[in-house]
């Protein structure tokens, strides 16, 4: 991870993978994040054109294989799996989508269990739909692995997808461009008809 969501997700900072070095509040003077990558580009920073990283700064040199604190803990095997099951993370299974809803504020035993659900083989469900009507923010660490999550989906051909987010979610979605990797819809009707098209439109 390496946009760190402030907690009330209306700012962002960015932060080393490597020395941990950190530039806040940066959503005032960039406005989101693909801008602010740009000008930190230009400035030695390199790595992943997304938020969740890797990054690392000038001072330490280019990303080779360095992971982010929160795919380094998580991908962790579980030594009590029945210990990473709780009530925040429900999953229901239609036809060809998972279907995963989240409640309350999400601490580390629910990122985990999300990431079990998500690192899994997928068995017969192609695609995935993530609704946030019952959570109130994110966390950087939820967005990581939301976002790996997907792009494990795309690698196996499926697509994936947050739906019912609140204002306040929704916004900070948007600050850190990640609507080309996990677009969100308003209802979950149009998030599985966007899913099972056979050539779903780009959301901006």
């Amino acid at each position: 991870m390496t946009a760190l969501l402030s907690r009330d997700g209306a700012d962002f900072s960015l932060v080393c993978d490597a020395c941990g070095r950190l530039v806040g509040s940066l959503a005032a003077s960039t406005g989101d994040w693909d801008t602010a990558w740009n000008l930190f580009s230009l400035d030695g920073w390199q790595g992943s054109s997304l938020a969740v990283g890797p990054h690392t700064c000038g001072v330490c040199g280019p990303v080779t294989s360095l992971a982010g604190i929160v795919a380094r803990s998580l991908d962790a095997p579980s030594i009590t799996p029945a210990g990473r099951v709780n009530q925040r993370v429900v999953t229901q299974l239609l036809t060809d989508v998972r279907a995963i809803y989240l409640r309350g504020e999400l601490g580390y035993a629910d990122n985990a269990q999300l990431w079990d659900l998500l690192s899994g083989e997928p068995g017969p469900f192609a695609h995935l739909m993530v609704d946030l009507g019952g959570v109130g923010r994110l966390s950087s660490a939820t967005i990581d692995v939301l976002v790996r999550g997907a792009q494990r989906l795309a690698d196996r051909g499926g697509r994936a997808c947050l739906v019912c987010a609140g204002p306040g979610v929704a916004a900070a979605l948007r600050m850190l461009c990640l609507q080309r990797v996990l677009p969100t819809f308003t209802d979950q009707i149009t998030a599985l008809d966007w899913l099972r098209a056979d050539e779903p439109a780009l959301r901006s």
